[in-house]
C-alpha cells in the first residue's frame, strides 16, 4: 500500500507590515528603555565597551541593533518569507521525549501527588529505559538543592543506557560535578544555557556559570519566557515586542563580554490571572507557540516551523483533562507536519511525572501517528474484480489474502484503548484503561535488564561521593 500522509497546511498568522512595526518596537524599547543589569561587574565591563548606562540599565543603539539583525539574517541565508518551512512528511513515525524538571510523582497506588524521591526516580528511570527513552523523568528532592542535579545525573546514568544525556546544572556550585561526570560519561559539557528574566533583565545564576566556564564551552544559548499580560503586554504584538528586545538586547551585550558563539530564542507563553499559573495545554500556549516560530524566523532570517511539538497540559492527575489536552495538542501539531514532540508523562506543565500518563500518552502517539499516516486510495480495476467475486463466494473479505497481506497496515492495534463491544469487554472482567495501565507499567518494569559498564559506574559513585561529601556535612 502507498499513504499518501494526512496533512494540514496554514497560513502565517503575521503580516509583513505587523512584523516590520514588532521591529519598530523593540528598537525603541532597547534605545528608551534598555536592559537591566543586575551584576555591577558587568555593568562597568559593558560601560568600558561604549554602552550608555544609566543607574543599572545599558541602553543599546538602534544602528547597533540593526547591524546585529543584519549579520544574523544574512548569516542565515535571509530566507524569510510568508511562506512555511518545506516540512517532509512523507513518514509518519512520531518521536517523544521528556524533560527532567518535575518534582513531584503520581504514586499509582494511592493515586495521590508525592514527592519525588531517589528511589522513586530510580524506579521511573527502569521504565523509560525499557521503553526506549531517555531519562530521567525528574529531580531527587531528598537531598539538598545544590546536589539534586548530581544525584540526578548519577541516577540517568546508572539506571539506563539511554541515561547519559546532560542534566541542567542549575546552580553554579552543583556544575563542578556535572562537568566532571559527563566527561566520564563521554558527554562532555559544551554548551549552557543563559536565562533572561521578564521584564528586560539580564543576570542569574546561570549567567553565572557561563561566565565560570567559558573557557571549556563551545557556546551558550539565550532565551526567555516572558507571560502574556503579566511580565509582558496582554496585545500580543506589543508582548513579542518586548520578548524580541530582551533576547536581542541581551546578545548584543553578552557579546562584548563572552567570546562565545550564542544562539538565542525568544518565547511567548500565556499566563491565566486568575491562578497567576502559566497555562500550557490550553489553546493560547499552541497559538503562541506557533506564532513564536513566525517571530523567530522574522528576526533570524529564516524560513518558519509551521508546527509545534510539545504535549503539556496544566493537569494535576492523569485524566479527561490531561488526555484531552495532550490529544489536541498532538493531533494538531502532527497534522501541521510535527513528528517531535516532549513533556510526555508530564502533568502540571513539568512539575509532575506520572507513569500512568506515560502509558496513555504513548497510546495518544499511536493513535496519532496513524491518523496523519493517512489513506491508500489506489484502485487496482483488476484486483478489486477478483476480490468481489471471492468474497462473495465466501461470503466474507475476512479470509481474502488482500486482507491478510494488508490487515496490520491498515489497521491500528491498541496497547492501550479497548476496541471490543460492550459483551466482549464485560466478559474479559470489565477492566478500566486505570487499571490495563497500571498492569502495563509492572510488566514494563518487570523486562528491566541493565548494568553500567562497571569502570564508568565505579567513577561516577566516586564523584557523587565526593559531592555529598560537601553538601551533606
Amino acid at each position: 500500500m502507498s499513504y499518501r500522509p494526512f496533512v494540514v497546511k496554514r497560513s502565517p498568522f503575521f503580516s509583513i507590515n505587523q512584523l516590520e512595526n514588532i521591529e519598530e518596537a523593540m528598537l525603541r524599547i532597547l534605545e528608551e528603555v534598555g536592559i537591566a543589569i543586575i551584576d555591577d561587574e558587568i555593568l562597568k565591563q559593558l560601560k568600558s565597551c561604549g554602552f550608555q548606562i544609566k543607574g543599572n540599565r545599558a541602553y543599546i543603539d538602534r544602528k547597533q541593533v540593526l547591524e546585529f539583525l543584519d549579520t544574523e539574517r544574512k548569516n542565515n541565508g535571509n530566507k524569510f518569507s510568508e511562506e512555511p518551512e518545506p516540512i517532509d512528511t512523507s513518514s509518519h513515525k512520531i518521536g517523544v521525549s521528556l524533560i527532567e524538571y518535575a518534582q513531584w510523582v503520581h504514586d499509582i497506588e494511592t493515586d495521590k501527588i508525592v514527592p519525588f524521591d531517589t528511589e522513586r526516580l530510580i524506579e521511573a528511570t527502569k521504565l523509560l529505559h525499557v521503553l526506549g527513552l531517555s531519562g530521567p523523568p525528574g529531580c531527587p528532592v531528598d537531598v539538598p538543592a545544590p546536589i539534586q542535579s548530581v544525584v540526578q545525573y548519577w541516577v540517568a546514568a546508572t539506571y539506563s543506557k539511554y541515561g547519559r544525556r546532560r542534566i541542567d546544572p542549575k546552580a553554579l556550585e552543583t556544575l563542578p560535578y556535572i562537568i566532571e561526570m559527563s566527561d566520564v560519561l563521554g558527554e562532555p559539557l559544551r554548551h549552557l544555557p543563559i536565562y533572561i528574566f521578564s521584564p528586560l533583565t539580564l543576570g542569574s545564576e546561570s549567567l553565572k556559570c557561563v561566565l565560570k566556564y567559558t573557557d571549556r564551552l563551545s557556546g551558550a544559548g539565550v532565551s526567555n519566557m516572558p507571560s502574556a499580560g503579566c511580565t509582558a503586554s496582554i496585545n500580543v504584538g506589543d508582548a513579542y515586542a518586548l520578548s524580541v528586545a530582551e533576547v536581542i538586547g541581551s546578545v548584543i551585550l553578552l557579546k562584548e563580554i563572552i567570546d562565545l558563539p550564542i544562539n538565542w530564542g525568544i518565547g511567548l507563553f500565556p499566563m491565566d490571572l486568575r491562578t497567576l499559573a502559566m497555562v500550557f495545554g490550553s489553546p493560547e500556549n499552541f497559538l503562541l507557540h506557533l506564532t513564536t516560530n513566525e517571530v523567530n524566523a522574522y528576526f533570524h532570517g529564516t524560513a518558519w516551523y509551521p508546527a509545534s511539538g510539545n504535549i503539556h497540559t496544566i493537569a494535576k492527575l492523569p485524566g479527561a483533562q490531561s488526555c484531552t489536552e495532550k490529544t489536541c495538542i498532538m493531533t494538531a501539531g502532527a497534522l501541521l507536519g510535527a513528528r517531535w514532540f516532549t513533556s510526555i508523562g508530564l502533568l502540571s506543565l513539568d512539575e509532575i511525572f506520572s507513569a500512568e500518563q506515560l502509558i496513555y500518552d504513548l497510546e495518544i502517539r499511536d493513535h496519532v501517528q496513524r491518523l496523519v499516516q493517512g489513506i491508500d486510495g489506489d484502485c487496482d480495476p483488476e484486483r478489486c474484480l477478483k476480490d468481489v467475486i471471492d468474497g462473495i463466494q465466501q461470503k466474507s473479505f475476512i479470509t481474502l489474502d488482500s486482507t491478510l497481506e494488508n490487515y496490520r497496515q491498515f489497521y491500528w492495534h491498541p496497547k492501550l484503548f479497548d476496541r471490543q463491544f460492550f459483551p466482549a469487554w464485560e466478559g474479559e472482567g470489565s477492566k478500566s484503561n486505570h487499571q490495563k495501565a497500571h498492569a502495563m507499567i509492572q510488566d514494563l518494569l518487570s523486562q528491566y535488564n541493565f548494568e553500567l559498564d562497571p569502570k564508568i559506574q565505579s567513577e561516577i559513585d566516586k564523584i557523587l561521593a565526593k559531592a555529598k561529601a560537601e553538601f551533606l556535612r
